[in-house]
């Protein structure tokens, strides 16, 4: 089967989420990642953010799973609102996840209405099966604030759950 990774990445760059870079440059993406270097979002390349605006949606899951289950997958389901797949893989420092590509959400949105690339030998890897995430930021606005806490989901959530709240606005509800 064909693993995400097959489906070619673009040139990328790290930055953190909490002190994010004004505008990509045109020709990578900039991946927003948390304290831990896990992702949290992705800027397109020659994008910039608007001063205390939500960060784009993006998708992100382990560069070796199969696409055809990622493309089956309930986060995959939320594919319009991302921009980019962030594949993750092991990093140098343990227990800390690594980015190893981005994946536009243009080649994104052709492979999965194409469909998974099916091979000739089916493998199975050893360990804990892992699956797609959705990251998100807040949109809820007080007092001319967004909130813009992001967060990582397996699917849209029903009933909505409490946000995180990082900028401590007043209490409310993740809004999608």
């Amino acid at each position: 089967m064909a693993t995400l990774r097959d489906l070619g990445t673009e040139p990328f760059e790290t930055a953190p989420a909490d002190d994010p870079p004004g505008a990509a440059p045109t020709d990578r993406w900039i991946v927003l990642v948390d304290s831990d270097g896990g992702p949290v979002s992705a800027l397109a390349p020659g994008t910039a953010l608007a001063d205390g605006g939500r960060l784009p949606g993006i998708l992100f899951a382990d560069a070796d799973m199969e696409q055809a289950g990622a493309f089956e997958s309930d986060a995959f389901g939320e594919l319009t609102d991302v921009s980019a797949l962030v594949l993750t893989g092991p990093s140098l420092q343990p227990g800390r996840p690594g980015i190893v590509g981005v994946v536009s959400g243009e080649t994104l949105t052709r492979a999965v209405r194409r469909g998974a690339v099916r091979g000739t030998l089916e493998s199975l890897l050893p360990g804990v099966p892992s699956i797609p995430l959705i990251s998100r930021s807040c949109g809820f606005t007080a007092g001319g604030a967004t909130c813009a806490t992001t967060m990582p989901f397996p699917a849209r959530p029903y009933p909505m759950p409490d946000c995180r709240n990082d900028r401590g606005l007043a209490p409310h509800q993740f809004v999608w």
